[in-house]
């Protein structure tokens, strides 16, 4: 006896909502009842909310493993769109059953009186769903980027410390902050901005406590700097930041072995970028506070450098703007622009731009000398520098009490919405208003004076590390007090910190001494 299956198949869970899957099936079961076929619920494979555009679909799976065993003699379909929305996975597929001796009748095909001719159908049907597939695609892609752009929708993809929520009838869609995530979120933006720890010792310890990162493994460097690095914790989500460039998918590796398998994302202009705006998770100033230190960190990483440069990331190649990379032959220690050949951007002239360490080292010593000479400069940078708001004795305590503020709307929103209950609600909010409580009582107090410096101190510990024999001393001095030294054929210029800069590096020695 032959045995007689249906295969019906939606591509997006608004169709599976909507129930367009079940229109198919109920116009399968009147064309085999025609027939005098009753179908069951084991001859019925459905895929809900699949794309058709690939193999990879779970009902199909478990259709093509009966084909496979000789245990189905005709599948019935609505139309070839429903079993492939493109004509080669559908050539594969029709290809497949037509091996196995299996029949695929399409309900709304006419009836052909050759093979060739249904085959000629069937490929004109293909190319024409194919079409629409791109279509649709094109419609959805466009309608969705109105709706970001007129603030009705977010972006799906949710980052750690949000879960996204489909629009429904009573609400649009939006980022359900997820209060555990939250708090571990800005537990590592004040490890990283106010204790000073490194990422991997943030890492090592959330690993501690035994909490899972956003991929439910251990937690790693790169996983807290692409929390760090997150601009959605500000309460600014970006849709369209990245692009898929797929050009270069199967060729060589330019670092590592094999050759590329996904494509890579380029960075899009910040004018093409769609903000969406969703709860904040961190203050803007503690952001921008870690961004500054990754930034740091990132310009003066070692990196693969086997040697130790004294001006590593300090010099500048004046033409292009790239940074020198230091080079030794023998005793002899240069840096060099690896920027001026063939590796130049177009609209950069070709050049050379090479400077020796014995020349460049004594001119910058000299320069720092100079500046230490004139400890009025950094007298005016220090009083220039507390003057700024964020950095008052009290700056600290009220990007705290901003946060728990955040926290506490946050969880008034979810109790309003239904999401939490009465008694959650209060069992997590007493810690918070108990924190709160102590906050304004700190920030009730007299505000203690900026703290006092010794400039005389100052310069003579600089001075001191100038001398000193150790690299690293030598280094971090220079990096204390020189945003850059930028290299031109005619001369070296050096842009010191202390009188231009506000966020000044000087502030971490003044505290240390």
């Amino acid at each position: 006896m032959s045995r007689i299956v249906m295969y019906a198949r939606v591509s997006s869970r608004r169709q599976e909502q909507e129930r367009t899957i079940e229109s198919q099936i109920a116009q399968i079961e009147a064309y085999a009842r025609e027939r005098g076929l009753e179908l069951g619920e084991e001859d019925r494979y459905l895929d809900d909310g699949v794309s058709g555009s690939r193999l990879a679909r779970p009902e199909l799976d478990r259709l093509r493993d009966q084909v496979a065993q000789q245990a189905i003699d005709e599948i019935l379909c609505l139309s070839p769109d429903r079993l492939a929305r493109t004509l080669a996975v559908q050539q594969v597929l029709l290809y497949e059953m037509e091996r196995h001796q299996v029949k695929v009748t399409f309900l709304n095909q006419p009836n052909l009186v050759t093979d060739e001719q249904e085959k000629l159908w069937q490929g004109i049907t293909g190319v024409i769903a194919e079409y629409e597939r791109e279509v649709i695609q094109d419609r959805m892609r466009r309608g969705r980027l109105h709706r970001l752009r007129q603030g009705e929708t977010v972006p799906v993809q949710a980052p750690y410390g949000y879960r996204y929520l489909a629009d429904k009838t009573t609400r649009r869609s939006q980022w359900l902050v997820v209060e555990e995530e939250a708090a571990i979120v800005e537990q590592v933006f004040a490890w990283y901005t106010d204790s000073g720890l490194t990422q991997q010792e943030i890492a090592h310890r959330l690993n501690g406590q035994g909490t899972p990162s956003p991929e439910g493994k251990k937690w790693g460097s790169t996983a807290i700097s692409r929390l760090l690095r997150q601009p959605a914790y500000t309460g600014k989500a970006y849709y369209g930041r990245k692009s898929a460039d797929s050009s270069q998918i199967g060729q060589m590796r330019k670092a590592g072995r094999g050759r590329l398998a996904f494509p890579r994302y380029l960075a899009r202009p910040f004018a093409e970028w769609i903000e969406s705006k969703v709860p904040a998770l961190v203050a803007e100033s503690q952001w921008q506070a870690a961004q500054n230190r990754l930034d740091m960190n990132s310009h003066f990483s070692s990196r693969n450098s086997r040697r130790p440069y004294l001006l590593r990331g300090l010099l500048v190649c004046a033409t292009c703007g790239h940074t020198l990379q230091g080079r030794t032959q023998g005793q002899r220690i240069t840096y060099q622009c690896t920027y001026g050949g063939s590796r130049r951007p177009p609209d950069v002239p070709p050049h050379r731009c090479v400077v020796s360490a014995d020349v460049v080292k004594p001119l910058i010593w000299q320069a720092l000398r100079s500046l230490l000479d004139q400890p009025q400069r950094l007298q005016d940078a220090w009083l220039s520098f507390c003057a700024v708001p964020e950095h008052t004795p009290n700056s600290r305590l009220q990007v705290r009490q901003h946060n728990l503020l955040l926290r506490r709307r946050r969880l008034l929103d979810l109790y309003e919405t239904g999401v939490i209950s009465l008694p959650e609600f209060q069992e997590r909010l007493t810690p918070l208003a108990q924190e709160l409580a102590q906050l304004e009582t700190q920030l009730a107090e007299p505000v203690q004076p900026p703290f006092q410096i010794s400039i005389e101190l100052f310069t003579q510990r600089i001075h001191s590390a100038l001398d000193s024999a150790d690299l690293s001393t030598q280094q971090e001095v220079l990096r204390l007090l020189i945003e850059r030294i930028v290299v031109s054929d005619e001369a070296l210029s050096v842009e010191h910190i202390v009188p231009t800069i506000d966020n000044s590096r000087l502030d971490y020695t003044f505290r240390e001494t």
